[in-house]
């Protein structure tokens, strides 16, 4: 049996790295997740003032009691979740701040959580595009908080971020849901982070469970230390080599059944491929069946590791349709319309819609004396490490630009290889 340690959640650590920054004290982030995103994330911090001590897997910051002390630019490359937080956190910067990122950054959505900064009392300006990348958050004396009323976001991380500075707002922050808000297990994540850090919410959900109401009370955040588990959207990958390597087994440690990720759900969705999927205290072990099987799955509670899903319905022995996608339009690259074009490269035939994707796998084999497809990963991370998986699966694929998989897991290929052998 293989067994591998996927490296640290990339959500909690970003949750976490904002909880710290803006603590009484110290916050302590053991076996977080050190890759671009986190590592601009944590940069930005330290423009701002903050504090940051790398202790080999450890992380040590330095709160500011709310506030950060200083201001400047930052540059937040193509990293969604620590652009959106930290149009938020920088509001209660004490001198001007400037947001910019990468060229794909600068087309993502960010005007809604503009907006709710600006409702909470912050001051933001945009320097070029309405709604999008760059801009100037001015200093005021700290952020009021205050009600706001939220249906369908662009992203959860809008109101994410929110969640994370409303305690060090004066009035706190309450958070009124008109309709099921998008990628609700990602803010209920949030809520997971606040409360292991010792935050006060109220909680009011529907008789289904959904979220109708967040109350956040104004707070001192105290000193913390936490141990950050293993990344379950990195996880779905050697998942898939498992599932579609028939009879291998693979443990996969650092994540169990308690964890309140997201993409823990993908990991369990592998079953309805055929593979067994067992998740137990620590680890999960996943057993690949003789044939995959296609799918109908709805992926809305985890639509980044839908991308490798997707992919893996390629060798699948019937077709298969995901939905709740629609936010995989506006990600690193457009992945509905990028998983389409590749997987067609190696025989699917791909149906697009607005938020769903039909996958028809090949018939007959590829002749393996055939020239490599080169498969482009647009410079999206999922899509290079779902291809790279399938690649090792059926052979005669060149992946483009692996090295863009740096931002979310840098030892990805070295791990890949790892299994392999």
């Amino acid at each position: 049996m293989a067994s591998v340690r996927p490296p640290g959640s990339k959500s909690l650590t970003n949750r976490f790295v904002i909880l710290a920054a803006l603590c009484r004290g110290e916050g302590v982030l053991r076996h977080p997740l050190r890759a671009d995103d986190t590592d601009r994330l944590l940069a930005a911090i330290e423009t701002l003032g903050g504090i940051v001590r790398s202790e080999g897997d450890v992380l040590r910051l330095d709160g500011g009691d709310g506030r950060f002390p200083s201001g400047g630019s930052i540059d937040l490359g193509a990293g969604g979740t620590p652009t959106r937080f930290m149009v938020a956190a920088a509001a209660l910067a004490r001198l001007p701040v400037e947001i910019d990122g990468s060229a794909r950054m600068r087309a993502r959505p960010i005007g809604e959580g503009v907006e709710f900064v600006r409702k909470l009392g912050g001051q933001v300006e945009h320097l070029a595009v309405e709604g999008c990348l760059p801009v100037r958050v001015e200093p005021a004396d700290g952020l009021e908080g205050g009600e706001l009323v939220v249906g369908r976001t662009a992203s959860s991380q809008f109101v994410s971020a929110v969640m994370l500075v409303a305690p060090c707002t004066r009035r706190g922050v309450v958070i009124r849901f008109t309709e099921p808000p998008t990628s609700e297990t990602y803010l209920d994540l949030t809520l997971v982070a606040l409360a292991q850090v010792g935050v006060r919410t109220v909680v009011e959900r529907s008789e289904s469970g959904g979220l109708l109401r967040i109350e956040i009370p104004s707070q001192t955040i105290g000193s913390f230390d936490v141990d950050i588990e293993a990344d379950a959207s990195s996880a779905i990958y050697p998942a898939m080599l498992a599932a579609g390597l028939p009879g291998s087994r693979l443990k996969i440690l650092g994540l169990g059944r308690q964890s309140r990720q997201p993409d823990l759900a993908a990991l369990l969705a592998l079953r309805s491929f055929g593979a067994e999927v067992e998740a137990a205290d620590g680890h999960v072990l996943v057993l690949g069946p003789p044939r995959l099987d296609g799918v109908e799955l709805d992926c809305s509670a985890f639509p980044d590791a839908a991308v490798g899903l997707a992919a893996l319905a390629a060798i699948a022995r019937s077709p298969s349709r995901f939905t709740g996608l629609e936010t995989l339009r506006v990600k690193e690259s457009d992945r509905i319309a990028a998983l389409a074009i590749e997987l067609r490269k190696i025989g699917c035939e791909v149906t697009e819609e607005p938020d769903a994707i039909k996958v028809v796998p090949p018939t007959g084999d590829r002749q393996q004396s055939s020239p490599p497809i080169r498969i482009g990963t647009w410079d999206d991370h999922r899509m290079a490490m779902s291809f790279g998986i399938i690649g090792s699966l059926i052979g005669g694929l060149e992946i483009e630009d692996p090295g863009c998989v740096a931002k979310s897991h840098p030892g990805f290929w070295g791990e890949l290889e790892h299994l392999k052998a």
